[in-house]
């Protein structure tokens, strides 16, 4: 007779297994089975939760060392993947047809724990006379789903089988803390391959170089940007110590051992092809808790920015040479005028041989050395520039922002363009690469005026009478009024490194777009105003 406390999913079953016409006095053996080509497929595919499933089952076997006990693991069908244990139990069940790849369900095998526990979703145990068929009173089972807890996605069963007489009611909690390490243990590797690929993509995607060394030195992960850079397959760096680098093994050491950071250091690298490759780089060291395990180093390549701050300053040099030449001929050209005049006037009241010394070969000679002079500043002058009509969102989004978005993020910089529609479509005439050349001078203005706080620029446009305007605005730490009247003029500059032609030449580029460019100033930033003539 049936136990009153008897859970109702055992009644249940054992009401399914009479109605069916299940006979208790017969020995019930599982009907369907896997091929053993579909167990391998199954098997294979299950390989790391077995693993995880073997892992723990053999912790708790070790602990119940003196128990006859038989753990087995079933996928979420049913079907038997695994079983491990008392080698006296394992032959029994198999000379009952039970093997691996059986299905088990209660239409073939009757009330069993494996069935009941994907069916509950819960731990269950059968004890003797729960079992329906008689054959199994001498034995007691419990069962347990596992999943992947993230989803709820069923994976299995983790089942015990023993002796009735070595029955405990802890052992279902056993199976249940057995179940919670499982389902812990697979969150955490499957946590860690999301991880893994991201990292993997990010490594292989990004842009940037990146090294990444434990707590001796030795290189663990090395990608693809930083193989380029120094010409060496990742085979070939992982595993070996990255202070032998001549290029950056001295940084690492001091990150590693003194915990120092390294940032924005300038490194110029020729790469296989005899390029030149500038990069920044960056250096900190990797904590657990307070401990150093490691070091992490990246490249930002910044050779674009680095060549063109070289035209820039080529640029700044050729107009220096230009305002040098404009003094010197200044210099040169007044008293070559004045000496002229007076040797024309001179000549009409000596004699004709002396005048003819004047006429024929003074004058001339101070001609010619003005056509010199001439030729001279003509030289120093930069060539006309090629100007293209252009509409002012695809100058600031398409050129401007791709140009600017990577030094942003290079310095950590928000950047904002905003564009007012009623200037979207609106064209200008320009040469973009000049205009473009305006608007690194101020970036790069604004991140020498960078407060402790977060630098923040925005770029937005409007429409005044026939002038589209654009408004270059930071919050750096502004430009003092006694300053700020001097900052367009050449040679002016407070930087002890600067040619004070920045601004001088940016203002210049806007006036030669028929243009104006003026500035004002706060403690709470600085803003450039630079209006260019609507094309129509």
């Amino acid at each position: 007779m049936m136990s009153e406390r008897e859970p109702f999913y055992i009644t249940q079953s054992k009401k399914v297994c009479k109605e069916s016409g299940m006979d208790p006095n017969e020995i019930a053996s599982p009907k369907r089975f896997m091929t053993k080509q579909e167990l391998d497929l199954k098997r294979n595919a299950y390989s790391e939760i077995l693993s995880v499933v073997s892992y723990f089952s053999n912790k708790l076997l070790d602990s119940l060392i003196e128990t006859p006990i038989l753990i087995s693991v079933s996928d979420s069908k049913g079907y038997l993947l695994d079983m491990a244990g008392d080698e006296t139990i394992k032959s029994t069940i198999e000379k009952l047809g039970i093997k691996l790849g059986s299905l088990f369900t209660q239409e073939d095998t009757g009330t069993n724990v494996i069935s009941l526990a994907l069916q509950e979703g819960r731990p269950v145990q059968l004890i003797g006379k729960d079992h329906y068929h008689k054959f199994l009173y001498e034995i007691a089972c419990y069962g347990a789903p596992f999943h992947y807890t993230d989803e709820d996605n069923l994976l299995g069963s983790v089942s015990i089988m023993m002796p009735i007489q070595f029955h405990n009611p802890l052992l279902l909690t056993m199976l249940s803390q057995l179940v919670d390490s499982i389902e812990r243990e697979l969150l955490l590797r499957k946590q860690n391959r999301k991880l893994n690929i991201l990292n993997q993509i990010m490594l292989s995607r990004t842009k940037n170089g990146i090294i990444i060394t434990d707590e001796k030195g030795i290189t663990v992960e090395f990608n693809d940007f930083a193989q380029q850079i120094f010409n060496k397959s990742r085979g070939s760096v992982i595993g070996k110590s990255i202070y032998n680098s001549i290029l950056t093994g001295d940084y690492f050491k001091r990150v590693i051992q003194y915990e120092e950071k390294k940032e924005n250091v300038e490194l110029k690298i020729k790469i296989k092809n005899g390029d030149l490759v500038v990069c920044l780089f960056d250096a900190q060291p990797i904590y657990e808790g307070e401990k150093v395990v490691g070091a992490f180093g990246q490249f930002r390549d910044i050779t674009d920015r680095y060549l063109l701050d070289e035209k820039i300053k080529e640029a700044e040099k050729q107009a220096l040479a230009g305002q040098i030449a404009a003094g010197i001929a200044h210099e040169i050209r007044n008293p070559l005028t004045t000496v002229r005049g007076y040797l024309q006037f001179l000549g009409s009241d000596i004699d004709d041989n002396i005048a003819h010394i004047f006429s024929g070969l003074l004058i001339p000679e101070i001609d010619r050395a003005n056509k010199i002079i001439s030729d001279f500043l003509r030289i120093t002058k930069p060539s006309d520039k090629e100007l293209e009509v252009i509409q002012v969102h695809k100058f600031l989004i398409d050129y401007l922002w791709e140009f600017l978005k990577s030094e942003s993020l290079l310095y950590n910089v928000d950047l904002n363009v905003e564009i007012l529609p009623t200037t979207k479509y609106l064209s200008i005439l320009c040469n973009r690469g000049e205009l473009l050349q305006v608007f690194i001078n101020l970036f790069q203005n604004s991140l020498q005026a960078k407060k402790d706080s977060p630098l923040k620029i925005t770029i937005f446009t409007r429409l005044i009478n026939t002038h589209v305007q654009f408004i270059f605005s930071d919050n750096g730490k502004g430009i003092d009024a006694s300053i700020l009247t001097h900052i367009f003029d050449p040679f002016f500059s407070t930087k002890d490194t600067g040619t004070g032609l920045g601004l001088s030449v940016s203002r210049k580029i806007v006036e030669n777009h028929r243009g104006t460019m003026h500035a004002s100033s706060n403690e709470n930033g600085t803003e450039f105003i630079i209006e260019i003539p609507v094309y129509n």
